[in-house]
């Protein structure tokens, strides 16, 4: 395969990552966020303050089943943590008990959430899934990154229309201490980015092309020193 960009830290590939994955070499933690298989996505509360929503970038999202990935996820690391909507909890829960791995669940507190719907509960809770049959390393740091909620903004104005909180993708990268990571579904790429940031291996795939070249351009940048984040 012939890489999209790499340098000494990150490789982009291009393509689905179903057709990716099965030739990439096998790594510590799988850190991602899959298309959310909403099962409500209508009203009038994001679509009228999100350019991304108004522009349809996220139409398909509900096309994802995990069904057709989990082979792939659990393949590629000892560790996967997956960002999801509340609807596929049971999904990833029952991924890993089917397979004999461990489970926990995270969620991320979005303190600047609007409601989905203009006359409904805001959707102010994101949630992550944890599944392992062993954990690469275990880095003892401040309790906060350790404590399985985070508090932090959603930044409606990013490159891409569900980017995540570069401190997040640290938060995880530092506390499990892995050495090598996968992103099959790289976005802007901000888990690229950010394991960059801290010196670890990466690899992403991802299947638009726009994001590959925004990926790309970010990861092109200077490294910044985030040495903090791991104490």
């Amino acid at each position: 395969m012939t890489p999209y960009y790499q340098d000494t830290t990150v490789t982009i590939y291009h393509g689905d990552c179903r057709e990716v994955m099965p030739e990439l070499p096998r790594v510590d933690l799988v850190l991602t966020d899959p298309p959310y298989a909403h099962a409500h996505m209508d009203g009038g509360g994001l679509a009228s303050a999100c350019k991304f929503y108004r522009e349809g970038a996220i139409n398909h999202m509900s096309d994802f089943h995990l069904a057709d990935y989990a082979t792939l996820l659990l393949n590629a690391a000892p560790m996967l943590v997956a960002f999801h909507s509340r609807d596929l909890i049971i999904d990833y829960a029952s991924l890993a008990r089917d397979n004999a791995r461990k489970y926990d669940l995270h969620v991320w507190y979005k303190a600047n959430a609007i409601p989905f719907t203009a006359n409904t509960w805001k959707s102010d809770l994101e949630y992550i899934a944890l599944i392992w049959s062993h954990k690469p390393g275990w880095e003892q740091c401040n309790q906060a990154m350790h404590s399985k909620a985070y508090i932090g903004k959603i930044n409606i104005d990013d490159a891409h229309p569900t980017a995540k909180p570069m401190a997040l993708l640290r938060k995880y990268l530092t506390v499990l201490a892995a050495r090598t990571v996968l992103d099959p579904f790289a976005g802007s790429g901000t888990t690229l980015r950010a394991a960059k940031d801290l010196g670890r291996e990466t690899i992403g795939v991802e299947i638009d092309e726009r994001y590959c070249e925004i990926a790309a351009r970010r990861c092109a940048q200077e490294v910044l020193n985030f040495a903090e984040a791991s104490t």
